[in-house]
């Protein structure tokens, strides 16, 4: 039997007691394949913003040796206490040789806040893949929270950007992203459903999922518009934004979204306009296997 779940626009916390990770982190990554390194690189975390469990912003990784190359990446994560989960969406810059195509990967961070000497440190492991799906090594990583003592080690022009990108509000296509909703979802399989709140008014919206075209231009009906979405099982968190296209005869964008994982049907009141983008974050918890006896 399915059960309904309506959620309002409201941030849905999972940890009242969240950890402060806003500012700069600055560390390393490193992998390994068969004892010979296949990855040693410079890498910062951005963290822009905070809103209680839920972190978004830029994560930047370079290298001046053998080859110089470097790239800039969106974010999301979701703050568990001394734990931080980072999912990278999309790669926003890249500058690298022909011969390192492989150099940026789309990367899950698992990763744990600790205190030492007065420090806070963030170390962890990533996994990840290639914008084309190609496979990455996995590794390890290791930042120190932005500090007098730690600054030299980001390149100049690259702080100048970081220092001044944080000044400025995360946008997508020029609009601000709005609190996002969280949703617990238990498949990786699941089904959207969008169909028009009570007044069908000729809304337009698009829909993205990671920063990436799912849905262009659909005008929303009374009828239900359906679509499946699959995810990486191995992602926690997908976003989901819902960008106004036009705001229909009787502004702001408004629509109704259903999410179906299998089991429960989420509800979810849309609300957009030319300023601002609903973002819907769909934290993928599977049911946990009983041990066998």
């Amino acid at each position: 039997m399915k059960s309904y779940t309506t959620i309002a626009l409201l941030l849905i916390s999972i940890s009242v007691f969240a950890q402060d990770y806003k500012g700069i982190w600055s560390g390393y990554m490193r992998a390994e394949a068969f004892n010979v390194s296949v990855l040693n690189v410079q890498y910062i975390l951005h963290v822009k913003e905070q809103n209680q469990n839920i972190v978004n912003g830029k994560a930047y990784i370079f290298r001046n040796s053998p080859l110089h190359a470097e790239g800039i990446l969106d974010f999301i994560g979701i703050v568990n206490k001394n734990k931080l989960k980072i999912v990278e969406l999309k790669i926003l810059y890249s500058k690298i040789p022909n011969d390192t195509i492989s150099f940026i990967c789309i990367k899950n961070l698992d990763l744990e806040l600790t205190h030492h000497n007065g420090l806070d440190d963030l170390r962890g492991i990533f996994t990840g893949a290639g914008e084309y799906q190609q496979p990455c090594y996995p590794g390890k990583v290791y930042l120190q929270r932005f500090n007098k003592n730690n600054q030299e080690t980001i390149p100049a022009a690259m702080l100048t950007t970081i220092l001044l990108d944080d000044t400025d509000p995360n946008v997508f296509l020029k609009t601000k992203l709005a609190r996002p909703i969280v949703i617990d979802v238990v498949d990786n399989v699941i089904e959207l459903e969008i169909n028009d709140y009570l007044k069908q008014d000729n809304d337009i919206i698009s829909v993205y999922h990671n920063r990436r075209l799912i849905i262009k231009n659909l005008t929303i009906l009374n009828k239900p518009y359906k679509q499946t979405l699959r995810f990486n099982r191995n992602s926690e968190l997908q976003e989901i934004i819902i960008y106004a296209e036009n705001l229909g005869q009787i502004p702001p964008n408004t629509s109704n979204l259903k999410v179906f994982d299998g089991v429960k049907i989420h509800q979810v009141l849309i609300q957009s306009s030319k300023e601002v983008s609903a973002v819907v974050y769909l934290r993928y918890l599977p049911p946990q296997k009983s041990p066998q006896k």
